[in-house]
């Protein structure tokens, strides 16, 4: 079943069926609220704000169509709208730069003349929006689904941003899919842009999505959201909030197929003919090889029985005939004893012996056997020697335990471009008190600018920490016994500070 077909409004839509099988006071797929803090969504929004307030760079939003890049950047508006001017770029004005051009001159009124080129007004767009902090309002650009518009006309805003006071200046933030950093010509070393991805839900993050949906839709968790359910809802979706919300009320109703592999039914005679096709080559193959195998076998001549076996077979029958005792025992028994009796270094010794095996008589024969002279000789005590070979094992223990290699050198520890403003972090969170962050940012190049322009404030003091692996700089300012005091000061700053929200934070938790 096709993703359009499952939201289909034939016959009254789905959602009456899902109302009238599970008793939905409401649909949980319409619901906006509450705003979805996981996958890394609560993190996204926090540095759309913090940034887009601070406005040292451009920012970019990306992800996979579908991702809710549009539902950050409306809740983004939503709660930075009494201290950020947002103006949201229509899609009609990104078709071209003389479009372009005419929407930010709506925007500016009379302060942007009518016979300069559409760049240079785009240019003057950009200075003219450095008046509106000094008034304690920063402006913002938002430009939705980016990566449709012409590359040129993207590369305009960009470029005629980075020619203005960034400090002070509208901030451009770009959303759209991943390829928006191609058009956008951006490389690693790009400092003046920063970009925020967002990636796909997992399976249980699906599950978090839903849940608190079903409950204000007066539904139950354990049957809408059953482990087979989710599964089948988070491998249909791929992660992706708009295909959760077409392809969830099919799941419900039973009416998305798990994989739409065949689209035509095959007729029972097509289905039993290929099977029945290769049982037929099997025994046809059977039948010839078990065919060869009879004519090899009929064509190989008989040979007689090999003479060993009936000598094999006769032989213990004839228990009488046994050869002599004589040639039986004393030929291999006594060098036999002697050699494994007496060590190698002993055998020399027994070379210059001329009994070696008599045959004639019998009766003499026995005597060589119990000589002891070869024993009690001297030379068999060291027979330890080959053990004593082994004395280079300590040597071998040594070669098979290199010396430890030398430990890797430790990475140079950090040193601050302004020591006199910065203070580690570790000495700031053992402070008892309350303190205001000004800014934060991944360059701390964006501290020392912040303390060089209100270097008279005074009671400035910045410090590096990490985020996501990467340094983090923040500027704070002073110390406070409690948090009306330093509500108390935050309100006392300057005015383009004040219009940044200062943050009054807890030394302890920095």
């Amino acid at each position: 079943m096709t993703e359009e077909s499952l939201n289909s409004l034939e016959d009254g839509g789905l959602f009456p069926r899902l109302q009238q099988r599970y008793g939905l006071r409401a649909n949980p797929l319409d619901m906006e609220t509450p705003f979805f803090p996981d996958a890394m969504r609560h993190h996204a929004l926090e540095a759309l704000r913090h940034l887009s307030g601070f406005g040292d760079m451009a920012l970019v939003l990306t992800g996979a169509p579908g991702s809710g890049k549009t539902r950050i950047l409306a809740e983004l508006v939503r709660s930075e709208s009494s201290r950020l001017d947002f103006h949201r770029v229509p899609a009609s004005a990104l078709t071209s730069a003389h479009a372009l051009a005419r929407d930010l001159k709506s925007v500016a009124r009379s302060a942007m003349g009518s016979d300069e080129s559409p760049r240079e007004l785009v240019y003057r767009f950009f200075k003219w929006s450095e008046s509106r902090v000094r008034k304690g309002q920063r402006m913002v650009l938002l430009v939705d689904d980016a990566d449709r518009a012409p590359v040129e006309v993207l590369r305009l805003i960009l470029s005629g941003y980075l020619a203005s006071e960034r400090g002070a200046s509208a901030v451009p933030v770009f959303a759209g899919n991943d390829n928006l950093v191609d058009m956008l010509a951006l490389d690693d070393a790009s400092t003046m842009v920063h970009q925020i991805h967002l990636r796909p839900l997992t399976k249980e993050e699906v599950l978090a999505y839903l849940e608190p949906r079903v409950h204000a839709a007066g539904g139950k968790a354990s049957e809408l959201l059953s482990p087979g359910r989710v599964s089948k809802i988070y491998s249909l979706s791929q992660g992706s909030f708009a295909r959760l919300k077409r392809v969830a009320p099919g799941v419900w109703l039973d009416r998305a197929a798990a994989s739409p592999v065949r689209r035509f039914p095959a007729a029972p005679g097509r289905r039993l003919g290929w099977p029945a096709l290769a049982l037929l080559l099997l025994a046809g193959s059977w039948w010839f090889v078990s065919r060869q195998y009879d004519q090899s076998v009929a064509e190989q001549p008989v040979t007689p029985p090999e003479p060993a076996r009936k000598s094999i077979t006769i032989g213990p029958e004839k228990r009488d005939v046994e050869p002599p005792t004589e040639a039986l025992r004393p030929e291999p028994e006594a060098p036999l004893t002697k050699a494994v009796a007496e060590p190698e270094a002993a055998r020399p010794a027994l070379s210059p012996e001329p009994e070696p095996e008599p045959e004639p008589e019998p009766e003499p024969e026995p005597e060589p056997e119990p000589e002891p002279e070869p024993e009690p000789k001297p030379e068999s005590a060291p027979a330890p020697e080959p053990a004593a070979k082994l004395a280079p094992e300590p040597e071998l223990v040594a070669v098979t335990k290199p010396a430890p290699e030398p430990a890797p050198a430790p990475e140079p520890a950090f040193t601050p471009a302004n020591p006199e403003y910065f203070v580690p972090i570790d000495r700031l969170r053992a402070r008892q008190g309350w303190t205001i962050q000004l800014v934060a940012g991944r360059l701390e190049t964006t501290a020392l600018t912040v303390i060089d322009r209100y270097a008279k404030l005074g009671q400035l003091v910045y410090t590096r920490s990490e985020r996501q692996g990467e340094p983090w700089f923040m500027v704070f300012y002073g110390e406070f016994p409690t948090r009306e005091a330093a509500n108390a000061a935050a309100s006392k700053l300057p005015q383009a500070l004040v219009a940044q929200s200062p943050w009054v934070r807890s030394d302890d938790n920095l």
